[in-house]
């Protein structure tokens, strides 16, 4: 079976540019999932005359994605600390990676019980209770079926039914317990992906980091689930775009945040066509494949971005009215909907909460 196309892009950045280098780093920076307005070209001049302090910005590969820190203002200190949030997801990644052998994270994938760190226990926490809230439409136990597909390497591809089949014997997050502290054990081999909430767990992480040592306002952007934190110095708000589904140069809209995390989970990001058929990197865990639910994108907006991170798949899954109850239902949680056709459903509190702009 041929495969015409593969694209992989869930990353994002701000709209100055990036001093990155590589044909490959550019490319994925030119097809971003979400767009921040932090600094438009044409108005950093005018903000730089006004007096408003130039940040500091910093960009690396973690997690498979670009991660770019940008944190005012620029000075010595302010760079030693965003050297210090860059360390903390670091040390994130190497302990959740679902790829890692030395992970306590693959006893369970053999059956045995394991005591999971403190960093895990409260990933983990948030996956279990989103899995729950979702009725299954999230689940952390998809690692098998993910890695059939291969979607986090260069040869993705459609998996055999009798490999689809054994490897949804796997699947079921129900079949995993968790103590308070944080002793886990389950009743037969789980194959535990935390790709969902990891990365905006390690963002939260980050912003911790920058605000334990002082830093006054910046923003964590790891492939679009970002933390804006403190008052961008010169403006109100945070400006950040959402990437319209059918038009990947352009926003299908514009988020005003004065605080807080936002994620989008888009059909968009990594998929790969054949005979015609496009198959993208969210996959039901009800079915094993590719969820359609009639949703193009999801982008959820709340404090936290490990939670924004998790409720952004099971959205997408859910479909239109289920994920935007799913997301009406939750307290402090805001979200955006595209579907097929660019209808646009949003949460009550959209507008008030946190502004919403239609491009």
């Amino acid at each position: 079976m041929k495969v015409d196309d593969f694209a992989k892009s869930h990353q994002c950045t701000f709209y100055d540019p990036i001093k990155v280098g590589g044909g490959n780093i550019s490319r994925r920076l030119f097809s971003t999932k979400v767009v921040i307005l932090l600094a438009l070209l044409a108005l950093v001049p005018i903000l730089q005359s006004c007096g408003s302090p130039k940040p500091f910005r910093e960009t690396r590969f973690l997690m498979g994605t670009l991660v770019e820190i940008v944190a005012y203002p620029d000075t010595p200190r302010v760079r030693k600390s965003v050297g210090h949030a860059f360390k903390r997801m670091t040390d994130i990644e190497a302990l959740a990676g679902p790829h890692s052998d030395t992970s306590p994270l693959a006893l369970l994938r053999e059956g045995k019980k394991v005591n999971l760190p403190e960093d895990l226990r409260r990933i983990l926490q948030v996956a279990l209770d989103t899995a729950r809230r979702s009725s299954g439409a999230f689940d952390p136990t998809m690692g098998k079926v993910i890695r059939l597909w291969g979607f986090d390497g260069d040869n993705p591809g459609i998996p055999s039914p009798a490999e689809l089949d054994a490897a949804m014997k796997t699947v079921g997050y129900a079949r995993l317990k968790m103590g308070s502290g944080g002793e886990a054990a389950s009743t037969g081999p789980v194959w535990i992906d935390l790709g969902g909430v990891a990365k905006g767990y390690a963002v939260d992480a980050a912003v911790h980091v920058l605000e334990k040592e002082g830093v006054k306002a910046g923003i964590v952007n790891a492939g679009g689930d970002l933390r804006a934190f403190g008052k961008r110095p010169g403006r109100k708000t945070w400006r950040i775009g959402i990437q319209d589904p059918d038009k990947p140069q352009g926003m299908a809209g514009v988020l005003d945040l004065v605080d807080g995390s936002v994620a989008t989970s888009g059909d968009y990001e990594r998929y790969f066509t054949v005979d015609g058929v496009r198959y993208h990197h969210i996959l039901d865990p009800k079915t094993g494949r590719p969820a359609r639910s009639g949703l193009r994108s999801t982008t959820v907006i709340t404090s936290d971005c490990v939670l924004a991170d998790a409720l952004a798949t099971a959205a997408f899954v859910l479909g239109p009215e289920k994920g935007l109850d799913l997301l009406e239902r939750m307290p402090d949680v805001e979200g955006v909907l595209i579907a097929g056709g660019g209808r646009i459903l949003k949460t009550s509190g959209t507008g008030s909460v946190v502004r919403f702009e239609k491009r």
